[in-house]
């Protein structure tokens, strides 16, 4: 009891009545190891053990027995004489649970012949009463004269019953087993059905749903009526998540030059003081700057951009980042205001709209990864050589290395030193022609890889493109507490503008 009711005990004084002379005793009992333990776990309890006779404790003693159901209770009438049975096992001791009747029987508070007037009064089911009446089949002629849902009984004439006055179906379990008998359901009960068997019985899914309705009942359109109420289910739609996933086609982030589009992005990592790393990275050519931080502040991104990408490469055209708080702030706002930089940000909650950097973080790691273990320690005195041998490393989508794109021209290794290949570059080599043809290419190859990478991810796309005008929720991604039986998307519609 102190473990099912703690937060009503808890700091409360409380009287215990039993009918348990002994207990009424703990405190000045002889107990064991056991009872010693128990005792412990009610110490943190205030209350008073007082004791009462059983006779005087029919409350509780009531409560642990099970109350006599209709099918075993008994008439004093039909008792043998000279047995003495206690009045309390006539009385009925707490009501039958509703929740049981109407799991049970769909029309628990309909009679048959409410329900016969029912099935008479229904347009298509009445309509169908009038052949059914004559007890004699239609002919194929006089089957298709009526309207639709009525042709569609007429056509299942083999398999229509009738029982106690009602009009049942006829059908087979798909197991095999015993035939089903299913009520003819007249459509002004169908909405009370659908409320009972989905919404009143845990929301199941169009298959078990449709199973629940089929062992019971039958109407013309019953497969789409209830497809179409579980999808309207507002319950449904902001509980369940959608299985599987949904995903929208991929889009591209593509420039044409250099310093055109700075990416930029943080990356956490195991702290040495500094666990924070601010990811600054070239769409078009792909070369990247990492710079160890101590915070995520707008001041030490600011002054990041600034002294290592601004003051050594020059001021890109554009910045894109997330909505994380390091980007979007007064800080940086004034920052682009000042330099003429314009802002873009992905979409809440989707990393994949910044994926030249969170391809990089995952480099990154690999990089650091694969230091000696006493150099792992002090990573970021290491970390400048990595990200140096990543821009001077050829990359897959663009066939040429960071640097090269970046700077025109292939930097000088200490291996380079070693076999000799320090060339001096003649003068007039780079020509206008050489210049132009610089920049379409890697374009041309940047363009092929994304075509590549949305084709591969446009396959497993799930989702149509949404419209102007639509109404839409969005999903709850701001969950907090018990977030596994929160609802997934939020209660608020909102409208497509563009």
């Amino acid at each position: 009891m102190t473990e099912k009711f703690r937060e009503y005990l808890w700091g409360q004084h409380c009287t215990v009545w039993t009918d348990n002379n002994p207990l009424s005793h703990l405190e000045t009992a002889k107990l064991g190891a056991t009872e010693h333990r128990w005792v412990a776990e009610l110490s943190a309890f205030s209350y008073d053990i007082r004791y009462r006779p059983g006779q005087a404790n029919t409350n509780a003693d009531a409560l642990s027995r099970q109350p006599p159901t209709a099918m075993t209770r008994m008439s004093t009438g039909s008792m043998l004489e000279g047995v003495a049975i206690p009045v309390a096992i006539h009385q009925d001791v707490r009501q039958e649970p509703q929740v049981t009747q109407s799991a049970v029987f769909a029309f628990s508070s309909y009679t048959v012949n409410v329900l016969k007037l029912l099935q008479e009064a229904d347009p298509i089911i009445g309509a169908f009463l009038q052949f059914w009446k004559k007890q004699k089949a239609p002919s194929s002629s006089a089957r298709d004269k009526p309207s639709g849902p009525v042709r569609v009984l007429l056509r299942q004439w083999d398999k229509i019953t009738s029982k106690d006055g009602l009009i049942f179906r006829k059908v087979q379990r798909p197991d095999g087993g015993e035939e089903i008998l299913q009520l003819l359901l007249p459509m002004c009960l169908k909405e009370e059905v659908l409320q009972q068997l989905h919404d009143d019985h845990g929301h199941q899914g169009i298959e078990r749903t449709t199973e629940l309705v089929r062992q019971r009942c039958h109407w013309p359109g019953m497969s789409d009526d209830i497809k179409q109420w579980c999808k309207d289910c507002t319950r449904c739609i902001l509980a369940k998540t959608s299985q599987p996933k949904l995903s929208a086609p991929m889009g591209h982030l593509l420039a044409s030059r250099p310093n055109q589009i700075l990416a930029v992005d943080f990356s956490l990592l195991e702290p040495d003081r500094r666990e924070h790393v601010l990811i600054m990275k070239d769409v078009f050519s792909k070369f990247t700057q990492a710079v160890p931080t101590r915070d995520q502040k707008a001041a030490t991104v600011a002054s990041a951009l600034v002294l290592e990408w601004f003051l050594h490469f020059g001021v890109p055209a554009r910045l894109h980042s997330d909505q994380g708080r390091s980007f979007e702030n007064a800080v940086g706002g004034q920052l682009c205001n000042l330099y003429g930089v314009q802002k873009s940000r992905t979409t809440p909650y989707h990393p994949q709209g910044n994926g030249q950097c969170e391809r990089f973080n995952r480099k990154m790691h690999d990089l650091l990864r694969s230091l000696p273990a006493e150099r792992k320690r002090h990573w970021p005195e290491y970390l400048p050589q990595l990200v140096f041998c990543h821009n001077t490393t050829i990359h897959q989508s663009t066939s040429e290395s960071p640097y090269y794109l970046m700077f025109g021209q292939e930097p000088q290794l200490p291996v380079d030193f070693l076999l000799g290949r320090i060339e001096e570059p003649e003068l007039g080599q780079v020509t206008d022609w050489v210049r132009v043809h610089q920049r379409r290419l890697p374009r041309e190859r940047l363009e092929a890889a994304a075509l590549k990478r949305k084709d591969r991810h446009d396959r497993r796309t799930l989702c149509d493109p949404l419209a102007e005008g639509q109404l839409v929720y969005l999903k709850n991604c701001t969950m907090r507490g018990r977030t596994k039986i929160q609802d997934a998307w939020s209660p608020i519609l909102h409208k497509v503008i563009q």
